[in-house]
């Protein structure tokens, strides 16, 4: 989910509160939910996912930035929060990556996107995203806690 909107738009708050509930507090639910089951194993892991977005910012996306921000936000806290009862909480930052977000753009949108902005020029396949996500869950990573990892091929770092 993401939507232009300037902050004066008639609609801003709906898509501001739309956007709040589907990206941010949909996680915290999750989480809650989660939790009895986290606590009781001793060595929970969660993993949230934000975006690149979550690390800088992009004209009239600001609700959805807002949103990616936040769930950094809630990943720090609650990696602090929750240490104690050895969960971890971590978070993966994926930038362009082949999704059913993206999958309407036109290819040649994307590939001039990738060329353009993402260092090794190409979108991510979820499959990439996932590794980087695995890297949190592993018994090797117990001490990695209130990580945040861009999984975005260094466009946030040429971006910065």
């Amino acid at each position: 989910i993401s939507q232009f909107i300037a902050i004066d738009d008639d609609s801003y708050e709906e898509v501001w509160d739309r956007h709040l509930d589907i990206l941010l507090r949909a996680q915290t639910r999750t989480i809650r939910a989660a939790l009895p089951h986290l606590r009781s194993s001793g060595a929970g892991r969660i993993v949230n996912i934000a975006s690149t977005e979550g690390l800088g910012a992009t004209p009239k996306i600001s609700p959805y930035t807002a949103a990616k921000h936040g769930v950094i936000g809630l990943t720090r806290g609650l990696a602090v929060e929750l240490a104690r009862d050895g969960i971890t909480v971590n978070c993966i930052c994926p930038g362009a990556v082949r999704t059913a977000m993206t999958q309407d753009f036109p290819e040649e949108h994307k590939q001039i996107f990738a060329k353009r902005r993402v260092p090794l020029a190409r979108y991510a396949e979820p499959e990439e995203v996932a590794h980087g996500t695995l890297n949190f869950v592993l018994p090797a990573s117990s001490y990695i806690n209130g990580a945040v990892l861009p999984v975005d091929a260094g466009l946030t770092i040429k971006n910065a």
